[in-house]
C-alpha cells in the first residue's frame, strides 16, 4: 500500500461511516477521518515511508480518548462496537482467498444501522482485497450483492463497478427499486435485468433499454411484466429481450 492508497483508503473509510450513519455532519466525519489517519500514522506510515497497519478499532479508541469527545458521534459509534464491529482480526483470509461460494447473511439482526455497517465493510474489504492481489486475466469470482439498498448512499459501489472486472470480478446489485443506486452506477453496467417496477423506475430502465422514440413502449411493458418474466440488455443490443426466471 502506497501513501497515495492509504489516503484514498482514509477517505474510503470516512466515505464509508457517511453511508452508515447519513445524519452525520462534515466536522463528525472530519473527526473520523482525522483519527484514521492518525492510526496510520502512529504505526510508521508517513509520505514515502511504508508502516504497519493498525487494527481497526485504534481510529475507535483514539475518539474515545479525545478529552472533549463529540457525543453524538461516540454514541452512533458505541452502537457498533457494542456488536464487536470493530474487533476485527489482522491478516484474516480474504474473500477472494476462496474458491468455494461464500454466503455473508446480515439478516440476523434486525438493526438496520448494523447491516448497512456490515455489508459496507464487507464490500470495502473486498475493494482492498482486489486491489492486493492485483489484475487477473480473466473473471475468478462473482460478487452477488441482493438488497443492496443495504448501502445504496456508499460511493464505494459506483467505483468499484466500473473496476472490478480488470482485477476479475463479476459485480452484481440488485434491489427492488432503480432509485436505490447512485445515478453514477448506471454509466459502469454493462447487462441489466428489469422486472416489474413502478412507474419511475420503469421510465428510468426504459431510458437505458430504448431509443427515445420507444421509451414510453419499453416503460409501458416493464410496468406490465408478469410474475417471473424480466426484460434483459446489454452493451451493443440493439433492444432488449423478455426472457423467463427459472424457478
Amino acid at each position: 500500500m502506497t501513501q497515495g492508497s492509504t489516503s484514498d483508503n482514509i477517505t474510503l473509510l470516512r466515505d464509508n461511516f457517511a453511508a452508515i450513519f447519513p445524519d452525520l455532519g462534515d466536522v463528525q466525519l472530519g473527526r473520523v477521518r482525522e483519527a484514521i489517519k492518525q492510526s496510520y500514522a502512529d504505526r510508521g506510515w508517513a509520505l514515502g515511508t511504508r508502516g504497519e497497519i493498525p487494527p481497526f478499532a485504534t481510529f475507535y479508541d483514539l475518539l474515545k480518548a479525545d478529552p472533549k469527545p463529540d457525543k453524538g458521534l461516540m454514541t452512533r459509534l458505541a452502537e457498533l462496537a457494542d456488536y464487536g464491529l470493530f474487533e476485527s482480526t489482522t491478516g484474516a483470509p480474504s474473500l477472494l482467498d476462496n474458491a468455494t461460494p461464500t454466503l455473508v447473511q446480515i439478516h440476523s439482526s434486525q438493526n438496520e444501522v448494523l447491516q448497512r455497517a456490515f455489508s459496507t465493510f464487507v464490500l470495502h474489504n473486498l475493494y482492498q482485497s482486489m486491489f492486493r492481489r492485483g489484475t487477473q486475466s480473466r473473471i475468478t469470482h462473482a460478487i452477488i450483492f441482493d438488497e443492496a439498498h443495504r448501502a445504496a448512499r456508499l460511493k464505494l459501489i459506483p467505483t468499484m463497478a466500473k473496476e472490478c472486472r480488470k482485477y476479475g470480478l463479476s459485480f452484481v446489485v440488485a434491489s427492488q427499486e432503480a432509485k436505490d443506486f447512485d445515478s453514477s452506477l448506471f454509466n459502469a453496467v454493462a447487462n441489466y435485468l428489469a422486472l416489474r417496477v413502478n412507474e419511475a423506475d420503469a421510465k428510468l430502465m426504459a431510458k437505458i433499454f430504448a431509443s427515445s422514440d420507444k421509451v414510453t413502449l419499453y416503460a409501458d411493458r416493464i410496468k406490465q411484466m408478469a410474475k417471473f418474466k424480466a426484460w434483459f440488455y446489454s452493451e451493443g443490443m440493439r433492444s432488449p429481450l423478455p426472457v423467463a426466471l427459472a424457478g
